[in-house]
């Protein structure tokens, strides 16, 4: 993912405020912060694009099937 694709901040007045939780090695928190990092994003920015990019892919994919 290139950085211009990322979003800089989340709008909050369009946002619906939940919060998710998943676990990660140690190993694997680092490989994401990283990335996070790399792109010059918050974890939690990256996490949420990366989600969405490839949520979206599956979902395109089901409907061309």
């Amino acid at each position: 993912m290139q950085k211009k694709d990322v979003p800089r901040r989340r709008r909050l007045a369009t946002s619906v405020r939940k919060r998710i939780t998943s676990y990660y090695t140690e190993k694997e928190q680092q490989e994401i912060a990283s990335a996070a990092a790399a792109q010059g994003i918050s974890l939690s920015s990256f996490i949420a694009s990366v989600s969405l990019k490839e949520a979206r892919k599956l979902i395109s994919r089901q409907r061309s099937h």
